[in-house]
């Protein structure tokens, strides 16, 4: 887990939020109504305000960064169950009432925050007010509930380690063994439909051929597949896998002819899948260095679903209550956060957040791989 510090404080602070208010309307919330009471201790809306603004604007840029959304076209109404407004509310409502519960049990784990903490806290949160007052107003915060939600993030962070301290973290060798191969293999499928028989029957000659090839080579158990397979054909894809028991992605067939393999070894025929003719070597039958990585896998698994009981089994137990200041708050098109970067904040005024409206309208796999070609 990251340091409360890295994952938190410095995240705020590098955060600088532009503020969309309500196109035709200037109105704000009252961030000092109880937006969520949580085991009888209620949590103003300035403070719930605040995280769940911030997370979205964080998500917006995410998303429009890998090309996923636009900015002002995201988030739909929020009125409907079906918009990703209303079910990011809810996730992140959600997340936020994690991490409150997870300050309620954190003197059971022996969880406190340090004085350098808390100082950090608050100068954070006071540079953020201070960089941000429109958003501010919008969201109806204050710096205390600014530092309140970073002392959440720091506790969340904090609370992770004791909470799974407690994870069975010892693996065998037969839950974790891995296998490693490498492969070649030519699709018989053109855009989900199949090939003609013409067809696959040319692309069985390049696989024997490149079988041929391998075989020939100065030393079969260690030759590149990539520079020979795709000679032959461009559409032939290798790369390396290593699996285990659990494995779901490579196929039967090509399993079942490993099995019969020693290390170093090349199948002596091409495999036929129901998508694939495969050309394949045994790198490894047990591959230590594999099956460690799997074995960390499996511990950090572990750990997750350890520490993910525990945050269900504290919300069951709860009394959690959403109030109706809370229900109203939407997340929307027509209310966007968003973070500013450096270069709009430098062609900016002295204030680093602006407002603009929406127009026109009141953000553990089974197998490991690695391969080369054209999929």
């Amino acid at each position: 887990m990251k340091t409360a510090k890295t994952a938190a404080i410095c995240g705020i602070m590098s955060l600088a939020l532009a503020a969309a208010g309500l196109a035709g309307c200037g109105d704000t919330v009252d961030g000092t109504e109880t937006a969520l009471i949580i085991n009888d201790e209620e949590i103003n809306l300035g403070c719930a305000s605040f995280y769940l603004r911030h997370q979205q604007a964080e998500t917006e840029n995410m998303m429009v960064s890998y090309g996923f959304g636009s900015s002002g076209s995201m988030w739909g109404t929020g009125t409907s169950s079906d918009d990703y407004g209303a079910q990011f509310k809810e996730s992140t409502t959600d997340t936020f009432v994690e991490m409150v519960l997870q300050r309620q049990h954190a003197e059971e784990y022996g969880v406190s925050l340090t004085e350098e903490e808390l100082q950090t806290i608050t100068d954070t949160a006071q540079t953020f007010a201070d960089s941000n007052p429109d958003a501010m107003t919008r969201m109806g915060a204050t710096v205390e509930d600014v530092a309140q939600v970073l002392q959440l993030y720091t506790y969340q962070n904090k609370m992770w380690e004791p909470m799974v301290a407690d994870t069975d973290r010892e693996v065998s060798d037969e839950e974790a063994a891995q296998t490693s191969i490498t492969y070649a293999r030519i699709p018989l499928t053109q855009d989900e439909e199949a090939i003609s028989d013409d067809e696959k029957a040319a692309r069985l000659e390049d696989a024997q051929a490149v079988l041929e090839q391998i075989q020939a080579s100065e030393d079969p158990s260690t030759v590149e597949f990539n520079d020979i397979s795709e000679a032959q054909n461009e559409e032939f894809v290798s790369g390396s896998y290593s699996y285990g028991s659990d494995d779901t992605v490579m196929p039967d067939e090509v399993k079942e002819a490993v099995n019969s393999m020693s290390d170093g070894q090349v199948y002596s025929s091409v495999i036929e899948t129901d998508e694939y003719y495969y050309i394949v070597r045994l790198d490894l039958a047990f591959d230590e260095e594999a099956t460690a990585s799997k074995k960390d896998s499996i511990v950090l698994e572990r750990e997750n679903e350890n520490y993910n009981n525990k945050l269900q089994e504290w919300k069951d137990s709860s009394s959690i209550e959403e109030t109706s200041v809370w229900k109203n708050i939407l997340v929307s098109d027509k209310d966007l956060y968003t973070i500013k970067t450096e270069e709009t904040s430098s062609d900016s005024s002295t204030d680093s957040t602006s407002g603009s409206s929406s127009s026109g309208s009141t953000d553990s796999t089974s197998g490991s791989s690695s391969s080369s070609g054209a999929e």
